[in-house]
């Protein structure tokens, strides 16, 4: 029994261990909220209104986030945001919290028309199943964040990206982007394959 046991434990070494080298962006996020919850993580926080305007921009080097609960335990709208170990409640506008190092470009034109280059597989089971993968190992993507009525606010790109949407953090999408992390909350969020941009 000791003997499996000690195999179970040499896999899953193995397999977290094969993950990493491989850059697997799954682990490289949950790494990040890791640290980020036991000492913080930097972040520049930008509130922007509904039409995207850009209201404040706030820097910490220790923030960290959690739901706020209501009276009978349930998660709330309200955000409690630590930054240098004050309290910030928030509930209603749109927050980007960008990790130092990750730009957000914010001069920039869509195309009105786009075309995926690759086409797929052409079964759509497949193509799911091998873009939930490819989401756990990392994949070239562009992030577009508009504000809460439509207008776009700015947009991220990278080469090796992964994409959660935290189940204790309301209205949030996160996005760990080439090894650093961004939270956007309250906002229109639209995540696309960088294949879509190029030749445009």
């Amino acid at each position: 029994m000791k003997t499996k046991t000690i195999r179970v434990f040499a896999l899953i070494l193995v397999a977290v261990l094969a993950c990493s080298l491989a850059g697997c962006a799954a682990i490289g996020a949950w790494l990040g909220q890791l640290r980020g919850e036991l000492f913080g993580n930097d972040y520049d926080i930008r509130q922007y209104d509904n039409f995207g305007n850009l209201v404040f921009t706030v820097h910490g080097n220790r923030v960290t986030m959690d739901c706020e609960l209501d009276d009978n335990g349930e998660v709330s709208s309200y955000i409690d945001i630590t930054i240098d170990g004050e309290s910030w409640k928030h509930v209603g506008g749109t927050l980007v919290f960008a990790q130092r190092g990750v730009d957000m470009i914010t001069d920039f034109s869509l195309p009105a028309n786009m075309e995926n280059p690759t086409g797929g597989t052409g079964l759509m089971p497949v193509d799911r199943t091998i873009n939930e993968w490819a989401n756990y190992f990392g994949k070239e993507l562009v992030v577009v964040v508009s504000s809460q009525n439509g207008t776009p606010i700015g947009l991220f790109q990278g080469n090796n990206c992964y994409i959660e949407i935290p189940g204790d953090l309301p209205k949030t999408t996160l996005i760990h982007i080439d090894g650093k992390l961004v939270y956007v909350h309250r906002a229109n969020v639209d995540i696309l394959p960088a294949s879509l941009f190029k030749g445009q």
